[in-house]
């Protein structure tokens, strides 16, 4: 019975600490899976911005898995455009690398009973400063040292390269669509 009064006393403290301090639960690192067989309807990127002008990225997972959002604006994208470890290595193109499916991934193939998870972005680029795993890198023509690819910089690449190349194809998306010149369609301003 004590430890039962104890437990509810020490929530009973946490909740007075959060309501009543705005700034604590700001500081509130949230822990993300790092890996999930359930597709997300939306997801928070660049939640632990490290920059002071840009905030957080609302990305619309449900629409770009289910829409028709390839660069030329007639297919669904595929999973393996974003997660792209998730296909059989001789399906990778550089500068890509690293493979851990001996299938393509589907949303059919992930509905299966015995479908191994998909990792999330941050699973292998973490945030520059992280040092609890080695970020992959690449060195991309015309750059002589190899690109560490952290979240940040994974993020802006594979984002900005599609967006830049739907803009391209479709110029009624210019304004629309936000491009590697536009920061704040994704972002939103920190307060």
């Amino acid at each position: 019975m004590k430890i039962l009064i104890l437990v509810i006393a020490a929530l009973g403290c946490v909740t007075i600490v959060i309501s009543g301090n705005r700034s604590s639960v700001a500081s509130v690192q949230v822990v993300q899976e790092k890996e999930s067989k359930t597709q997300p309807k939306e997801v928070t990127l660049d939640k632990d911005s490290q920059s002071d002008k840009y905030g957080e990225v609302p990305f619309n997972h449900e629409n770009h898995a289910t829409k028709m959002y390839s660069t030329d604006g007639k297919s669904v994208l595929t999973c393996v455009e974003c997660h792209h470890t998730d296909q059989p290595v001789s399906a990778l193109q550089p500068p890509l690398k690293t493979s851990e499916r001996d299938v393509v991934l589907t949303t059919a193939l992930l509905t299966a009973a015995d479908a191994k998870p998909v990792k999330t972005c941050r699973a292998c680029h973490l945030q520059a400063g992280d040092d609890s795993a080695p970020l992959p890198a690449v060195t991309y023509p015309g750059k002589p040292a190899p690109t560490k690819l952290t979240n940040e910089i994974a993020y802006h690449t594979n984002c900005n390269l599609c967006h830049d190349k739907a803009i391209a194809l479709r110029p009624a998306l210019k304004g629309k669509a936000s491009g590697s010149n536009d920061c704040f369609p994704c972002h939103k301003p920190v307060s």
